[in-house]
């Protein structure tokens, strides 16, 4: 008979593997499955599954009886809109902005058109159309196979009512309940912000994806609750670095969700450890990805982009790169080159024996001794290293001229270059001038491999790695809050504010109580922009922001946090351990005299070694560079510092 011990289940489904850390019970569990692209609600049914044969259960059923909730990012949506697979869409746009859609940078409009939408399917509607005139413009959408239309007319933004009468006569002729109806949704809704492209590309962007992440995560949820009778809550990862129900979720909000919990969890460990300035790596099967923390938050742009198009909001600092364990190795011109093609999940890396023969990162680590082929994600795979072999001579070292080992070390030195590049980028778009007193922080499946190599090339002195790192955004997901942003510009100064202020908060405890979560138990806190930078910010009701903020004659935004604090996973300190002792020396020309010392993560808790060496921690590894000291503390995370 088992206690009544609830349980908190977490989930990252990546490109090539899918993460899952379950809490409540005792020290965390760990899970890695191969990733489903296919159909990713297969590979969220496995980690479920897994979870719960891991935790002791004798079925799904009864792990899922004790679970409350489940928080779920993936990169669904992202890569829905990152390999422009969407529906075609249809767009209604104030006449004569056709061509443009209010950009004032015809760069900015060759991003969405025709990536986005077609050209032939924007319409300009007339300032004094009537119900005909849309209904015209209607059919000539649906005849040439529109199904989901936008409609962003220019200054919609404070005053919708046009996008609104618009809606109005689409529902009254094609209703919800007949099988032509035509799903429609007005830019003002989108984005509260009186910028006509950004409203226009949010709403595009939003419709774009929305289809892929509904029908997925309705069909998990429908699973969990029709076939297990499950009464605890599905919540989806957003942007923001919260979690929400998925009826109170914009697709457009799950945009880099998984990636960017990495960051918010880098964040979190930065402000316990006060660390000023982190630079985090987040590298895994199929990308690369790098964020800034500055003071314990993550590093915001005044203006970002998703995935190349443009969207004057503030948006975290994120960059990406194709490289991951699976990016494919070639030669062009006598020089190695990875990616963007990438094996992923399956066949996946030669070294996998799945069928793949093209090179990759993973094969050029196994031949240069980083990864151990009979201990690869706790030994449930072993990989075939003579597979790699033939892999790397095939496609690399012969048009080389060089031996297997030389071209799996360019392969490892390309890697490490191509991270240090977008390292500096991001450092150049925060303007972070110097490394001297900036932190590495380096997770994701292959993050920890290259880690003090690329501090090396950018003169950082210290790197970080955690127990946790092989799932950090898995961990960043299992410390996050139900968490809704809201946000409206100002176009009178501080005399709307205080019926803004009704609006958001409103609204704000509308979403919470439709999610089942209680409004007053919520946190609500404040900001306001102004036009001199100074803003303000303030915590509590209408009132109180009122009386904190209300005077601001040069405000121009008002910004809403409505938080609602869940169950946080508590990482427990173990005790020290015994004196390490290594595992065994093996061939590495990543080492000295070409061996390198492996030891196992259990036996390191308050312990220091000295690089180089590999630490084996069953589900991760860790590989730390010739002249680095590492100190393990007692969460079993480990801090790397130069010794020379």
């Amino acid at each position: 008979m088992r206690d009544n011990t609830l349980y908190f289940v977490d989930i990252d489904t990546g490109g090539t593997m899918t993460d899952t850390l379950v809490s409540g019970a005792g020290r965390p569990l760990l899970i890695k499955v191969e990733s489903t692209p296919h159909d990713i609600t297969l590979s969220f049914r496995q980690s479920l599954e897994a979870a719960a044969a891991q935790s002791g259960f004798e079925s799904l059923q009864e792990f899922l009886n004790q679970v409350r909730h489940i928080r779920w990012s993936s990169t669904l949506t992202s890569n829905v809109l990152a390999e422009r697979k969407g529906p075609k869409l249809g767009l209604v746009v104030s006449e004569g902005h056709e061509k443009d859609l209010y950009a004032s940078d015809p760069a900015d409009t060759e991003k969405v058109i025709p990536s986005l939408v077609q050209a032939e399917n924007i319409i300009g509607l007339p300032e004094n159309a009537g119900q005909a005139d849309i209904m015209a413009i209607l059919k000539y959408l649906m005849d040439k196979g529109i199904r989901r239309v936008n409609i962003c007319l220019r200054d919609a933004f404070p005053d919708g009512r046009r996008e609104q009468e618009v809606l109005t006569v689409i529902d009254q002729q094609f209703p919800d309940h007949f099988l032509g109806s035509v799903p429609a949704l007005a830019g003002s809704e989108m984005l509260m912000r009186p910028d006509n492209m950004s409203r226009t590309f949010a709403a595009l962007i939003n419709a774009y994806v929305h289809n892929a992440l509904a029908n997925t995560l309705f069909k998990a949820e429908d699973e969990l609750k029709l076939e297990y009778n499950w009464k605890g809550d599905l919540l989806v990862g957003h942007l923001n670095g919260g979690v929400g129900r998925i009826g109170k979720t914009k697709a457009v909000d799950t945009i880099e969700s998984g990636p960017l919990f990495g960051a918010y969890a880098s964040a979190h460990v930065a402000r316990e450890q006060q660390l000023k300035k982190v630079v985090a790596i987040d590298i895994g099967g199929t990308t690369g990805k790098c964020s800034a923390v500055s003071h314990g938050s993550v590093e915001k742009l005044p203006e970002g982009h998703l995935f190349g198009i443009p969207v004057r909001m503030p948006m975290p600092a994120l960059r990406s790169s194709a490289l991951g364990g699976g990016s494919v190795a070639g030669v062009v011109d006598g020089v190695v080159k990875l990616g963007p093609e990438s094996m992923g999940a399956a066949p996946g890396p030669a070294c996998y024996d799945l069928g793949g023969s093209k090179a990759t990162l993973t094969d050029a680590l196994v031949i240069l001794g980083a990864i151990l082929p009979d201990k690869f994600l706790n030994g449930t795979r072993r990989l075939n290293i003579e597979a790699a072999h033939r892999a790397i001579e095939k496609n690399l070292a012969g048009a080389m001229g060089a031996s297997v080992v030389a071209a799996a070390q360019k392969v490892f030195e390309c890697a490490v270059g191509k991270m240090a590049e977008l390292i500096r980028a991001t450092l150049a778009e925060v303007d972070w001038d110097n490394n001297d007193d900036t932190v590495l922080f380096a997770f994701g499946g292959n993050g920890p491999m290259f880690a003090t190599f690329i501090a090396d090339s950018l003169d950082i002195r210290e790197v970080r790695v955690f127990a946790l790192g092989n799932i950090f955004s898995a961990y960043g997901s299992a410390i996050a809050d139900v968490l809704h942003v809201y946000e409206r510009a100002l176009v009178d100064g501080s005399k709307s504010l205080g019926a803004s202020g009704h609006q958001l908060y409103q609204q704000a405890r509308r979403d919470l109580r439709g999610e089942g979560f209680n409004p007053d138990q919520a946190r609500y806190t404040w900001q306001i922009d102004t036009a001199n930078g100074a803003g303000g910010s303030a915590e509590g009701d209408v009132d109180t922001m009122l009386g904190a903020l209300g005077r601001r004659e040069d405000a121009q935004l008002l910004r809403l946090e409505a938080r609602f604090a869940l169950p946080r996973i508590k990482i427990t300190d173990m005790e020290k351990t015994g004196t390490p002792e290594h595992v065994e020396k093996r061939a590495s020309v990543l080492g000295t005299d070409g061996e390198i010392t492996v030891f196992l993560h259990d036996e390191l808790y308050g312990h220091q070694v000295q690089g180089p060496c590999i630490v084996d921690g069953g589900s991760f590894t860790w590989l730390i560079g010739n002249g680095w000291q590492l100190d393990v503390d007692l969460r079993g995370d480990g801090i790397a510092k130069r010794s020379n």
